[in-house]
């Protein structure tokens, strides 16, 4: 691999970064672990994130004088990144099959509506389908296995990016703590991140024209145009029609 800049190495040594510190404050959030209290996992938590900034810089200055393989470094990272996310994802998943998440206690569901938070309506509102909460677990689960395999590693980041950036926007929007929010976020931006390495066939998947299933109709430019557009106007103007009601 030929030297790369200075921005790469640190996106990429900075997301990996990440990914250990929100590993690490996820097997210590249960505070279980007697040998792993909340002063080790910070401490290791600072640690790395420390590391993942200075070390770009070390790497640079190894490149240069050659005493660095850069493309094993890449290596060890990008698998440090999706093994890292699919480990946070499968522990998730578990937890739902378990029956540790998407639970609510009853003191909290018996509040009236107006003095719940935006988390306690969250939980109450996912905890009232075991169902559903299988079906996300599957969903992570599965995304999270195809990460770890070369074949599906395309097909599992975009399923996980999907299931994440709906996570972290309602983690967001209905303002879930902050650790919930750390986890999701930093689980989408290393999606995004594996995504971006692979973008040239994603846009030849998703972007460029692909052989249609059924013959073409010979139709003019003018008139499908013209077609779409009046999908997105008739759908628009029949919405609005309700309102006037």
């Amino acid at each position: 691999m030929k030297d790369t800049s200075l921005l790469k190495k640190a996106i990429t040594s900075v997301m990996a970064g990440l990914i250990v510190a929100v590993v690490l404050l996820l097997l210590g959030n249960s505070g279980t672990i007697s040998w792993f209290p909340p002063p080790v996992v910070f401490s290791l938590v600072g640690l790395a994130l420390l590391l993942s900034i200075v070390f770009p810089f070390i790497w640079q200055y190894k490149e240069k004088r050659n005493r660095w393989n850069t493309a094993k470094i890449y290596t060890w990272l990008y698998n440090l990144i999706r093994n890292g996310v699919a480990f946070n994802l499968m522990s998730f998943a578990w937890k739902k099959f378990f029956g540790l998440q998407f639970n609510t206690q009853a003191h909290t569901s018996d509040l009236p509506f107006s003095q719940q938070t935006g988390e306690m309506l969250t939980w109450n509102y996912f905890s009232y389908s075991h169902t559903f909460s299988l079906i996300v677990a599957c969903l992570q689960l599965a995304g999270a296995i195809m990460l770890l395999f070369r074949r599906t590693l395309l097909l599992g980041s975009v399923i996980v990016f999907s299931l994440m950036l709906n996570i972290t926007l309602i983690n967001i929007c209905y303002h879930l703590n902050l650790g919930a929010l750390l986890q999701s976020v930093v689980a989408t931006l290393a999606t995004v991140f594996i995504l971006l390495l692979h973008y040239k066939r994603l846009l030849v998947f998703f972007i460029k024209p692909q052989p249609d299933v059924f013959p073409a109709t010979q139709v003019n430019n003018r008139t499908k145009y013209l077609v779409r557009f009046s999908v997105i106007a008739l759908a628009l103007l029949f919405t609005y029609c309700l309102t006037l009601e």
